[in-house]
This record gives structure tokens, C-alpha cells and sequence, in this order.
């Protein structure tokens, strides 16, 4: 039998008393589990440092990372000795000299997992002249594991670059005062990173912090919705359903106590980074509050849609972290998502994540401002109401159909 509806000038103020009671309810039993309780605020703190610590780059620390490299060499002319001497003096390699079968087998193990074979016929570049046949032309082999194709392409380009400064100075030293001293490259080259405000703070624990907050939100809206659907499947949901209280009151007390607590997570998670690791908001401080409240309504849909689709608990919760995880890795939350291929990137434009983690690069590293950062809250605001929509179009045809005895 379906609640009365409650008439009158304050039905509003006594439904939004009786939601926030509803609420109020699940904080308790929440705080009541102390270790729990804990746990939720500490595992993304812990998480997002872990990440953080392993990709953070101290400031005024040398410059890009070095590639490691074995060489090999088939001649021991002294061209070929100034090859191996450039190789292993230049900054973006941390090169050594080993044999042909000691690199295979290091490749072959990722230790590493790239080497470059210099032939014999590499002396004949010591007398090489614009014009000679292709034909004669000696190939310098890169060796590379498998999972190391990246680096395979990052030796080639770095080779090549030690290659070509040394035929110049080959070439070009005996026609120059100073010998080979005089010739370099006719450029510079210059890394300046780019933001969109004089502010901008990056570090990598922004993107950790970041990242791991989201992950860890749409968790807790899982276990959220996991307790919903426990609820429903024993007596205390009939008690419950029995007293004169409408589902849609249920529904929103139960959305008001999870994004309520996902609110706190992120203000707790966030709060320890500024602390700990100075990760700032260098944008929007407007922004990140909106941001914070809007994938804190969106675990809370989260939750409500697992309630409303996953069926068993056990069932649900399998499938529940195959995708959070997936949706996690594709929406850039564990890395930075140019590191996905270009097919991966259009398909995260289609997950929640992905615009969760471009807002809150927005208002923190990058320091932009509110209007930069609207989109992305208009975009889960949308998936927040279609994940709602959903849930409570399923739950409200579950209820009737328990009624109906059908269920």
C-alpha cells in the first residue's frame, strides 16, 4: 500500500525534515563504524600520495629523464670509438658497451629494453660525402623488447642526432679555426611549459590527488549503493517501505547521505594535499567547490544506479570495479591520458571521468577560471541526471512490481 502523501501549507518543510532525518540515519551508521570511517577518508590520501611519490619530479632536479641504452659494436675503428665515446657522454642517455648476446638477453628481460647494434661498415661514414649511393650506406640496428617500443623510437632519434654531429665534425673541422670545437648545432632548443595563468602550480601530485579522489568517489558510491541494494533484499526495507514514507523521500535521503560524505572526501583529500605535498588551487576556488559538489552528486547517482541495476550483490559488485576501473584508466585518472591512444581518448570524451579530471586539472594546476571550468561541470551535472533518471525509473518499477507480488 502506497504512503499518504502529507497535505498541507508544510508538507514541503515536513518532507525535507523527514529526508534530512533519512540522512541523518546513514551518518550515523556510518560514524558508528569507526574504523571504517577511517579507512574511507585515508585510503584516497594514501592512494594519491603512493602515485604521487613515484612520478614526482622535484623541482631543480636535472632535466628529462635519461633513456637507458646498450651498445654494441662490430668494428673498433676509431670513427666507430667516437660514436661510443658521444653516446655514452650525452645527457639523455645512460648508455654501456656490452656484447651482441649479453644484449639480447637484456632486452629480452626489459634490462633494458633497448640496444642499439653498430656495424662494421659504420667506419665508412669517416669518408662519407653528400651524393653517395644509398647502397653503400651501413644499418645501425635498434634492438628493443616488445613492451619498449616507445623507447626502441626514443633511441632511434637520439642515434641519429650523435650520428649526424659527429659526420658534421668530421666533415667540417679541418675547414674551421677551431677544429671540430666549432661546430654545433645552428639552433636551440628550448622546453617551457605552458599555462594559462602565471599561478599555475603543477606538480604531479595534482594529478594523483586528483585522480585518486575521483576513483576512490565512485568506490564509495558502489559500496553506497551496494548497502542500498542489501537493504532492499531484507526486512528493514519493508519496515521501512510500510511506514508512510514515500520511495522518492527514501531515494533522496539516501543520495543526501552518500554525496554528503563524497563532499567530506574530497575537502579531507584535498585538504592533506595543500598540506603535505602543496598541491593547490591555482584556478577557481568557485570552480573547485562546484566541481567538488558535482562528482559528489555523482557518486551518490552512482550508487543509487547500482541499487536499481546490479541485481546480486556479489554480481553487482564484480561488475561494479571491472568499471570503475576501466572508466578510472581511460579518463586519465591514474595517467595523464595523452599516454592512451588516439581511439581511447575520443572514447573517454563519452565517460564522466574524463570531464572530472579535465575540471579539476582546470582549478588546480592549470589555473583557469570559473568560465573555463562550466563545461565540464554542465557535463556531469548531465551524467549525474541521466544516472539518476535511470536508477529511479528502475527502483519505482521494482517497488510497483512488489506490490503487484511479481517480485
Amino acid at each position: 500500500m502506497e504512503p499518504p502523501e502529507i497535505t498541507g501549507h508544510d508538507a514541503h518543510m515536513k518532507y525535507l525534515t523527514l529526508i534530512f532525518a533519512l540522512a541523518a540515519k546513514d551518518w550515523r551508521l556510518f560514524v558508528a563504524d569507526r574504523r571504517a570511517a577511517i579507512l574511507c577518508f585515508s585510503v584516497p590520501i594514501v592512494l594519491a600520495s603512493a602515485f604521487g611519490l613515484i612520478f614526482h619530479k622535484a623541482p631543480g632536479s636535472a632535466g628529462a629523464p635519461q633513456l637507458q641504452l646498450l651498445v654494441v659494436t662490430q668494428s673498433d675503428g676509431p670513427f666507430t670509438r667516437q660514436i661510443v665515446a658521444d653516446l655514452l657522454a650525452s645527457p639523455r642517455l645512460e648508455a654501456e658497451v656490452v656484447t651482441r648476446e649479453q644484449a639480447k638477453h637484456r632486452v629480452g628481460d626489459r634490462l633494458p629494453g633497448v640496444a642499439v647494434l653498430l656495424p662494421d661498415r659504420l667506419e665508412s661514414l669517416a669518408t662519407w660525402k653528400p651524393g653517395a649511393s644509398r647502397e653503400e650506406r651501413p644499418t645501425i640496428e635498434i634492438l628493443h623488447n616488445p613492451l619498449a617500443q616507445s623507447e626502441g623510437q626514443w633511441a632511434e632519434g637520439v642515434v641519429s642526432e650523435v650520428l649526424m654531429q659527429r659526420i658534421a665534425r668530421t666533415q667540417l673541422a679541418p675547414f674551421l679555426p677551431h677544429g671540430d670545437k666549432a661546430v654545433s648545432l645552428p639552433f636551440a632548443v628550448t622546453a617551457v611549459p605552458l599555462t594559462d595563468s602565471v599561478h599555475a602550480h603543477f606538480n604531479s601530485y595534482s594529478h594523483s590527488f586528483s585522480g585518486m579522489t575521483l576513483q576512490y568517489l565512485l568506490f564509495w558510491g558502489m559500496e553506497s549503493g551496494l548497502l542500498l541494494l542489501r537493504e532492499r533484499q531484507r526486512s528493514l526495507w519493508l519496515r521501512m517501505r510500510a511506514a508512510p514514507v514515500p520511495l522518492w523521500a527514501v531515494l533522496a535521503g539516501k543520495a543526501l547521505s552518500t554525496s554528503f560524505i563524497a563532499l567530506l572526501q574530497v575537502l579531507a583529500t584535498f585538504l592533506f594535499g595543500y598540506l603535505v605535498f602543496d598541491v593547490r588551487i591555482s584556478g577557481s576556488l568557485t570552480g573547485f567547490v562546484l566541481l567538488a559538489i558535482s562528482v559528489s552528486g555523482l557518486a551518490a547517482a552512482t550508487g543509487l544506479l547500482v541499487s536499481a541495476i546490479g541485481g546480486t550483490e556479489a554480481r553487482a559488485r564484480s561488475i561494479c570495479i571491472l568499471v570503475i576501473l576501466g572508466v578510472s584508466m581511460l579518463g586519465g585518472l591514474w595517467l595523464p591520458s595523452f599516454v592512451l591512444p588516439s581511439w581511447a581518448r575520443d572514447i573517454a570524451l563519452s565517460l564522466p571521468t574524463t570531464w572530472a579530471m579535465s575540471g579539476l586539472d582546470h582549478v588546480t594546476w592549470q589555473g583557469r577560471g570559473l568560465l573555463a571550468t562550466l563545461p565540464n561541470i554542465g557535463m556531469i551535472a548531465a551524467f549525474t541526471a541521466v544516472f539518476l533518471g535511470i536508477a529511479v525509473a528502475r527502483l519505482v518499477s521494482s517497488e510497483a512490481r512488489r506490490r503487484r507480488g511479481l517480485a
